[in-house]
């Protein structure tokens, strides 16, 4: 009985189903109410009784209204169904008032049946089939005032007719509340993959915007409305419109990767755009070159250092040689001069392969860079310069610390030998740090050693190039490198009379494809 009772038991809805049923009961009982005021001579209804009617189709008014009253409050489909026996006792008065059995409210008293047999299926829809059949044994037995064989086998197989409707209707209403149920459940349950779904769509690290044939904005979720700022129902902006083949759209502070993707299984049209910002990228592929790069040097420093070392120390040995003339010592200082390039060489590319992955973290920068200038000056304690850090208190990045080490050293340490090359009296830098938009920060270090000169820019980051003799050409390129590891962009910018280099980094974490932050 618990499961008939349950709100997953009742056909579409049994609140609905009571509301609809109300709605009929009272239309029916103003109809007969009307009828039976109209009708002053009797002949369509009350043939027999005429005061009982009036008095049944009064009551059926009066007990319709207030059952359509209570019907607008959602009760219990159940506990509602107690209507249903006054309704059968007012209808088989009715019908006693007019023609019995032969008239046409036996039809109406049907109705009831099967919708009790509809809102409260099992032992409760039964009782109303008996008490249908009661009311119309008791009604026939009125009529004609004594035991009539005729009428009452009439009363009977009506009763039966109950039955068998009550039965039909339960056994209907329990397949379809069967179908209903499950549809219920995997209603329910594509709702909840809807909502799941959503929700990492909405979460994505990567751009995603749906679109129909005419480009107007179906969908978007969080990041590719914070890259530009759309709302449902727009056109998509015309730099956004693009082609089958993949693009690269700069915003001025990412990059990101355009791809067109259609719907499959849709003649609509739709498709969707998906966006990547290709320092992500970047940076996810950056982890596994450096992770390449860490066991390729790993295996090949003991292989060059060791002959190396041992290089060094004969050409020292041979320089101490009595008989030497000073243009073989020459050559002998000339060979471990060399010896020590090499040696920095690889020293710079264990540096650079030494941390293999990013361990980033949220720093606030003011404090550190002031700590890192700090450093900087007593590393240089000999040398006459200028170094100034401007930032503000509330700049947070997220980057690793050892790598921003790093990474400044070097860009510092470059733009102080030419600061004082150029200007020795007068040598100066400056670390400028600003908020951007997109949760981004811009960190310029800059110096007045008289900048680049064109023809070396494009080749800046590239591995062995340098115009130093001394040099090693990986100090640009590591610190490219470990931007990229840490989801950041370097670029250079001209300035009058010196350099500026420029760091753009992210305030708070990526989430890679892994699932990590980075």
């Amino acid at each position: 009985m618990k499961r008939w009772f349950s709100s997953a038991g009742m056909v579409v809805s049994g609140n609905r189903l009571l509301r609809l049923y109300s709605y009929y009961s009272l239309l029916l009982a103003l109809l007969l109410m009307v009828v039976t005021g109209l009708d002053r001579n009797t002949i369509f209804v009350g043939g027999e009784r005429p005061v009982l009617m009036l008095i049944a189709s009064t009551t059926y008014v009066i007990t319709a209204a207030l059952f359509a009253a209570i019907a607008s409050r959602n009760p219990e489909p159940q506990a509602a169904t107690g209507y249903v026996f006054i309704e059968i006792a007012l209808l088989a008065a009715m019908m006693l008032a007019s023609a019995g059995l032969g008239s046409g409210f036996s039809s109406l008293i049907l109705i009831p049946v099967i919708i009790s047999n509809l809102l409260a299926p099992g032992v409760l829809g039964y009782g109303v089939a008996a008490w249908t059949t009661l009311a119309v044994f008791y009604t026939e037995f009125l009529r004609s005032g004594a035991v009539d064989p005729q009428s009452m086998l009439g009363a009977g197989f009506y009763g039966f007719l109950c039955f068998i409707l009550a039965w039909i209707t339960q056994s209907l209403s329990g397949r379809l509340n069967s179908a209903l149920s499950l549809a219920s459940e995997q209603t329910a349950r594509l709702k909840r993959l809807q909502r799941v779904s959503q929700q990492a769509l909405m979460d994505m690290p990567d751009g995603l915007i749906a679109c129909d044939p005419q480009h107007r904005v179906l969908f978007f979720n969080q990041r590719a409305r914070k890259w530009f700022n759309l709302f449902e129902g727009q056109r998509l902006p015309a730099r956004l419109q693009i082609g089958t083949e993949p693009e690269i759209l700069d915003t001025g502070h990412e990059q990101l990767l355009l791809r067109k993707v259609a719907l499959s299984g849709t003649d609509s049209g739709d498709y969707l755009l998906e966006l990547e910002d290709t320092s992500r990228l970047a940076a996810e592929a950056q982890q596994i070159k450096l992770a390449s790069l860490g066991r390729l040097t790993a295996s090949i420093a003991h292989e060059i250092r060791n002959p190396l070392s041992a290089l060094r120390q004969a050409a020292q040995l041979l320089a101490e040689t009595p008989y030497l003339q000073d243009s073989e010592r020459t050559l002998t200082h000339m060979i471990e001069q060399h010896c020590l390039r090499i040696n920095r060489t690889i020293e710079d590319i264990l540096q650079l392969s030494r941390r293999t992955r990013s361990s980033a973290e949220t720093l606030r920068l003011k404090p550190w860079l002031e700590h890192f200038t700090g450093q900087f000056r007593e590393h240089y304690a000999n040398a006459r310069f200028t170094m100034v850090a401007d930032c503000h208190d509330d700049v947070l990045i997220c980057f690793d610390a050892d790598h921003l080490q790093q990474i400044l050293h070097n860009l510092c340490s470059n733009g102080l030998r030419y600061a004082l090359r150029r200007s020795p009296e007068q040598a100066t830098l400056t670390l400028t740090a600003t908020t951007l938009h997109m949760g981004r920060v811009q960190l310029d270090i800059t110096d007045n050693g008289g900048g680049i000169p064109d023809e070396q820019q494009r080749h800046l980051f590239e591995p062995f190039h340098t115009t130093e003799h001394t040099g090693t050409g990986l100090g640009l390129y590591i610190c490219r490198e470990l931007c990229e590891a840490n989801q950041a962009r370097i670029q250079y910018h001209p300035i009058l009379n010196g350099a500026c280099f420029r760091l753009l980094m992210n305030t708070h974490p990526t989430i890679t494809h892994s699932g990590k932050a980075e």
